[in-house]
């Protein structure tokens, strides 16, 4: 073989041994493929007692997620750990309600309660693939990200 031949080819491996690595190397998610898991964005990074709280809802799953009828979010407050306010029974049917569709973003808006000044976030209690108006069995939470009571 000539020298000019054996250039070509070592660099043609030295190519394809790069594009090897990079495939290895770099993420691999197509257009096609959802994002995983549920966003809860909240509108502001600070709240007073009385104002309110906007929540959007992005459901990145492949399967619709629904919440309860009696309890649809808790506050959780930070302290050594995160910890939720103490709620009343539910005295109704527990169904699950309020449900979001795979890719689709939902909001609501809710007033802060008067609870204790500090970092907070919301957990949402759902079921994931569950039926509206079914009794309601939380499988997973999802929570929002942190936010100040002052």
């Amino acid at each position: 073989m000539k020298k000019e031949d054996l250039l070509i080819i070592g660099a043609g491996l030295i190519i394809l041994v790069l594009i090897i690595l990079l495939s290895f190397l770099l993420p691999s998610q197509t257009k096609e493929e959802p994002l995983e898991g549920v966003k809860i964005i909240t509108d502001n990074g600070s709240y007073d007692i009385g104002d309110s709280l906007r929540v959007k809802i992005e459901n990145n799953l492949k399967e619709e997620i629904c919440f309860s009828s009696c309890y649809p979010y808790y506050f959780e407050k930070k302290s050594e750990e995160w910890t939720d306010y103490n709620y009343v029974e539910c005295l109704d049917d527990n169904t699950s309600e309020y449900c979001v569709d795979p890719k689709e973003v939902k909001a609501f808006e809710l007033v802060i309660p008067s609870i204790k000044e500090g970092i907070h976030r919301i957990a949402l209690s759902a079921c994931v693939g569950c039926n509206s108006n079914e009794s309601f069995e939380e499988e997973k939470r999802f929570y929002s990200n942190t936010f100040i009571i002052k």
